[in-house]
């Protein structure tokens, strides 16, 4: 176990780590969290580690910005040793993820960083405790399977339904027997449902999947997007190698399970 030293450091001695994985939203409520520092103080050390006569900053970047902002000189901090640039990124993920929500974008580039270092997607779940379904989630395109990739060099199928079915069926065996469903299935609704399906029941395999799928039904709704979103959504949409609907799909989903409506 790693011996941790608790100092209070000047700010002025204390640089943001570039291995500190929040890189987006780090403003969001900066000034209330300055205000309750201004009249309670810091109540938990942020963690730092020394290198090149610098203290590099991987924990608690929001509390360092706003203890600059309430005009604080020193915040308490925890010394720890660092190997390397890839251990902190691991710590800072680790430390954030059950914090202020990251951001995807950020959640995306660390997975990528640490396929990059690691070589399988395997190894990134485990440092990071993660699923590999969640790993290959952030990873999008790059996490997925050879097989499936290579279904999309042939033309078979596009790059956002590879990464559709990537992203909800871990085992590489069965993401592969449902991409082979979706092909064999025409265009359409009916592909959609085998995916929706899929997503549905992660655990289930393809033959019944397949089987549950020719029973969904769909509601299809309209939506009127100002020119602004649609902007937006045509960026998302190359940036993640994802469809409208597909984005739609999950956004959607993603704030009826954050407000409780969505089990």
């Amino acid at each position: 176990m790693q011996k941790l030293e608790m100092k209070y450091l000047p700010l002025t001695e204390i640089d943001i780590s570039r291995s500190n994985v929040r890189k987006v939203n780090i403003e969001e409520d900066i000034d209330e969290l300055a205000a309750n520092i201004k009249e309670i103080g810091v109540q938990q050390p942020v963690v730092v580690f020394f290198e090149k006569g610098r203290y590099e900053l991987i924990i608690g970047q929001r509390r360092y910005l706003a203890s600059k902002k309430a005009g604080l000189k020193e915040i308490p901090a925890l010394i720890t040793s660092i190997k390397n640039t890839t251990e902190a990124m691991i710590r800072s993920f680790s430390e954030n993820i059950h914090r202020l929500k990251l951001d995807y974008r950020d959640k995306m580039q660390v997975a990528r960083n640490l396929l990059n270092h690691y070589g399988s997607i395997n190894s990134v779940a485990n440092v990071l405790g993660l699923s590999e379904a969640t790993v290959r989630n952030y990873l999008g395109y790059a996490g997925v399977p050879e097989g499936l990739k290579q279904m999309v060099s042939d033309r078979f199928m596009s790059a956002a339904t590879a990464t559709e079915i990537s992203k909800h069926i871990a085992d590489e065996k069965e993401a592969m027997e449902i991409a082979r469903r979706v092909i064999e299935t025409p265009r359409g609704e009916r592909r959609t449902a085998i995916i929706e399906t899929a997503k549905e029941h992660p655990n289930k395999k393809a033959p019944e999947i397949y089987r549950l799928s020719q029973r969904q039904q769909f509601k299809k709704i309209t939506l009127h997007l100002s020119s602004r979103v649609a902007e937006a959504l045509a960026t998302a949409c190359r940036d993640y190698s994802s469809s409208p609907t597909e984005i739609a799909i999950d956004a959607l989903e993603d704030w009826l399970t954050n407000q409780g409506f969505l089990k």
